[in-house]
């Protein structure tokens, strides 16, 4: 078994997606209270149920996202879990290209990366650091992690960003 040199768990955090998920809490609930002081007629019922099953699904979808990212001498592996699951392990042998990137914010959705021959793929919760993988095939990777990045001095990193 491959000696583990790197392990992370993150949990999506993106403020503006949470505050909007509080916000349709607080107005199903105005409803709800709309409802119980007025009187409601079945339809109503019906469709507060399904909103409310549905802002339940939101919030069951952001607590369950996660991205475990995990590096030995022989893989990378990164593996997405919650409503949205993917499973990535590229081995270090097949890198043509492993770099730490900082990216700037305004750079970040310009195509900086992505070679229009080639398939690039960006697995991260919104940070803009992180390793950029190319591999020998033409696919590219952008994985964020800001842990990742402030760690690339150490002496186990520094094998990654040789890889070719």
């Amino acid at each position: 078994m491959p000696k583990t040199i790197y392990k992370e768990e993150q949990r999506f955090r993106n403020p503006g997606l949470l505050a909007l998920f509080a916000l349709m809490t607080l107005l199903l609930c105005y409803r709800i209270g709309i409802e119980l002081i007025n009187g409601a007629t079945t339809f109503d019922v019906v469709v507060t149920a399904l909103i409310a099953i549905a802002i339940g699904f939101c919030w069951y979808g952001v607590y369950q996202t996660r991205l475990k990212i995990k590096i030995n001498r022989k893989h990378l592996k990164v593996k997405m879990k919650g409503l949205i699951g993917r499973r990535l392990k590229l081995r270090t042998d097949k890198m043509t290209c492993c770099d730490f990137v900082d990216v700037s914010p305004s750079a970040r959705w310009s195509g900086l990366f992505a070679n229009p021959s080639s398939d690039f793929r960006s697995i991260d919760f919104g940070g803009r650091r992180g390793l950029f993988v190319e591999m020998e095939d033409g696919r590219s990777y952008f994985i964020g992690s800001d842990d990742l990045f402030e760690r690339q001095h150490e002496k186990p990193f520094q094998i990654l960003g040789q890889a070719s």
